[in-house]
């Protein structure tokens, strides 16, 4: 979109006595297509956003600079907002009887930024259910271990951990696993009121095991921007070039430090624990 037309667009708001959020979306479409930087077509973005927004009445009530915060993350991080890619989700909620809008990454989104850093070869999840054989723990023969034998490959039975993964080139493979009760002590205030957390809460378990993972991931801005904002509100203000994060909901409890010979630790020599 040119200058004069994203002007035009602009004054055309301006002169509206009371503008949708579709109206205040299109008007950012410069904004939006400067964040994207060809990564993604902007026109298709907003497209994709308005369609969200559209579907919801509570989206369409949340205060402006909530709903223009989580689109412009999304933006800046060029995930396709929506459930098509499951990368990012727009999610309602009221804050002290206000609606606002609170951005969701969804597993697979976490997973395209964790590629992004070049580094990382491969990385999974797997779901251990009610049935399966799974053993963790560490010895000085194979440090960090785990063992996984699934009774099936049933996925209706009951999930009772999530396991997350990752081979990372020249430093070996490293992983983390979290028991239900601590996924779901991670899971916002807000889970059930129709977010991710509700609809799909399997896919929602999967990306708190590579939240869990991510401190022993090769770092990028990409994925450290999505970690702090993930699941808060974030918004919008005009004249600031920073999106402004509020966390609402306490940081979650941090997994114990890795032991010297845990092959997530940094300092892990590539091949000691394979």
């Amino acid at each position: 979109m040119s200058t004069l037309s994203t002007a035009t667009a602009s004054q055309a708001v301006a002169q509206k006595s009371n503008p949708t959020i579709r109206d205040l979306v299109q008007a950012q479409q410069a904004a939006i297509e400067t964040q994207l930087a060809g990564a993604l077509n902007s026109a298709a973005f907003v497209r994709a956003a308005i369609s969200v927004i559209a579907q919801s009445p509570q989206l369409q009530q949340a205060t402006p600079a909530s709903v223009l915060g989580g689109i412009m993350l999304a933006a800046q991080l060029k995930l396709e907002i929506g459930p098509a890619l499951g990368h990012f989700y727009l999610t309602p909620r009221k804050e002290k009887g206000v609606q606002v809008c609170v951005p969701i990454i969804g597993y697979t989104g976490l997973i395209e930024l964790a590629y992004r850093s070049g580094r990382i070869e491969k990385i999974e999840t797997f779901l251990v259910r009610d049935g399966d054989k799974f053993d963790h723990g560490a010895n000085s023969e194979r440090g960090r271990f785990f063992d996984w034998n699934p009774a099936d490959y049933d996925e209706t039975r009951v999930w009772t951990g999530v396991v997350a993964m990752a081979k990372i080139k020249g430093a070996g493979t490293v992983w983390a696993y979290l028991p239900r009760e601590k996924v779901e002590a991670r899971r916002p205030s807000y889970w059930d009121k129709g977010t991710p957390w509700q609809t799909n809460p399997e896919e929602m378990a999967r990306k708190t095991g590579i939240r869990a993972l991510a401190p022993y991931l090769p770092k990028s801005t990409e994925l450290g921007r999505a970690i702090e904002a993930d699941e808060q509100k974030v918004e919008s203000i005009a004249g600031v070039h920073e999106l402004v994060v509020t966390r609402t909901d306490p940081e979650p409890a941090a997994l114990p430090a890795p032991a010297p010979l845990d092959p997530a630790d940094p300092a892990y020599v590539a091949g000691a624990g394979e």
